[in-house]
């Protein structure tokens, strides 16, 4: 890295606040890369449990995440990003550590698993749009891009780990032991940004307006950039089939056909080695046209979900992994970034909620009918109808002039 990208990495890091931010989600990632391969496999492992059960699970996490969005975008702008931030993390590490225990001590069944992924997934609604809203209060409004492509970086590196260290940890001590590290990164992840909320300060409204008002300010924000729903609710497409490749569709055909979670590791380390590959790019690349280069980059999740149906070797979904990997954070740092410089500061968190919402409301539909799918025609089969819905709601927003039209600002 050379030139003006590497003296913007030096400005951003030289902001105390935001190295601190870094360290959070190095911490917080490297958890994240462990809990998604852990609990696939000790769901899997119960007894009588089948794709079915993974979908229950997992989809249990994504309603109460799709119900509780838009109170998140309303509670982070009204009662500060940092201490929503940094609170849903603390009391996610006890969830998650509910979880692990119930795992460890061999009492874990579908129901109580669904049951806590369902209140963590309560804090997730909670602290995803805030987060979006934490990095425009630390950095300038021109280096909003670095930032949130270091931020990516950072999230990437540690989640490679993570995934790597996932499979070494499922084979050696056991999927409860592996996801109660991830309950301790969040606890430690939580308390440092939680230290950050002296900068609430800054972004808290005066009071007087009622949560529906908000919703209602959001919501007209939302709606006014056309461009902004068509994005939206092509990716609300896109993820109802990602969220289910990623959460039931892989898993079984790792397990039924390659080398089940040591491959699952290895092809999940090249997501998230991608992923750093796309940071490290976004952090140099100023496209003219933000949304367009977003978009243009899509259809290579599809052909990945495609290598995993037929299934290829392991070495070949890797490489095809690290390059979804690299096009999603790609696409996900262009669209922050082209929300948070053009929508106002003051209502970004809530405008994000709608964006969190849109993109996650059809996530737990995928989740819920992957498993009947793939217990009914097979894991291959499955993951081609859903390798051919991402190709679809990937190219679709091309077609859209506005979508391709969207400047930069800085």
């Amino acid at each position: 890295m050379a030139g003006p990208a590497a003296s913007e990495v030096r400005e951003l890091l030289r902001i105390a606040d935001f190295r601190n931010l870094l360290l959070s989600r190095l911490v917080s990632n490297l958890g994240n890369g462990i809990t998604p391969i852990a609990l696939s496999f000790a769901v899997l492992d119960l007894p009588g449990a089948n794709a079915k059960s993974l979908s229950i699970v997992n989809g249990a996490h994504m309603v109460s995440l799709v119900v509780f969005m838009l109170v998140g975008g309303v509670v982070a702008d009204r009662f500060g990003r940092c201490r929503t931030v940094g609170g849903t993390d603390i009391l996610g590490s006890a969830i998650v550590g509910v979880g692990a225990l119930l795992i460890i001590t061999g009492n874990a069944t579908v129901p109580l698993l669904a049951a806590n992924g369902f209140l963590l997934g309560v804090l997730h609604a909670m602290w995803q749009p805030a987060y979006r809203g934490v990095i425009p209060q630390i950095v300038p409004r021109e280096r909003l891009q670095a930032a949130n492509a270091m931020n990516g970086v950072v999230a990437n590196l540690t989640y490679v780990a993570g995934a790597a260290l996932a499979g070494i940890l499922v084979a050696t001590v056991g999927s409860g032991w592996a996801i109660m590290v991830d309950a301790a990164s969040f606890l430690v992840a939580g308390v440092m940004v939680w230290r950050l909320r002296r900068l609430d300060s800054v972004a808290e409204r005066e009071a007087g307006a009622s949560m529906l008002a908000d919703l209602h300010t959001g919501w007209s924000e939302f709606v006014s950039r056309r461009w902004m729903v068509i994005t939206v609710v092509c990716l609300s497409l896109f993820f109802l089939s990602f969220e289910a490749f990623l959460a039931v569709i892989a898993p079984v055909q790792m397990k039924e056909a390659l080398g089940g979670a040591s491959d699952m590791a290895v092809m999940m380390a090249g997501w998230g080695t991608g992923g750093l590959l796309g940071m490290i790019l976004a952090i140099r690349l100023r496209p003219s046209r933000p949304m367009l280069a977003a978009w243009a980059v899509m259809p290579a999740h599809a052909v990945w979900m495609l290598g995993v149906a037929v299934p290829l070797g392991v070495p070949l979904l890797f490489v095809l992994a690290v390059v979804s990997g690299a096009c999603i954070d790609l696409t996900f740092t262009f669209w922050g970034t082209v929300l948070q410089t053009h929508v106002p500061e003051d209502v970004v968190s809530r405008v994000g909620s709608f964006d969190a919402l849109g993109v996650a409301l059809l996530g737990p539909v995928g989740l819920l009918v992957a498993g009947p799918l793939t217990d009914s025609f097979g894991a291959s089969s499955t993951g081609v109808m859903a390798a051919a819905l991402a190709l679809a709601a990937g190219v679709a927003p091309l077609v859209s002039r506005g979508v391709r039209g969207v400047e930069r600002r800085d």
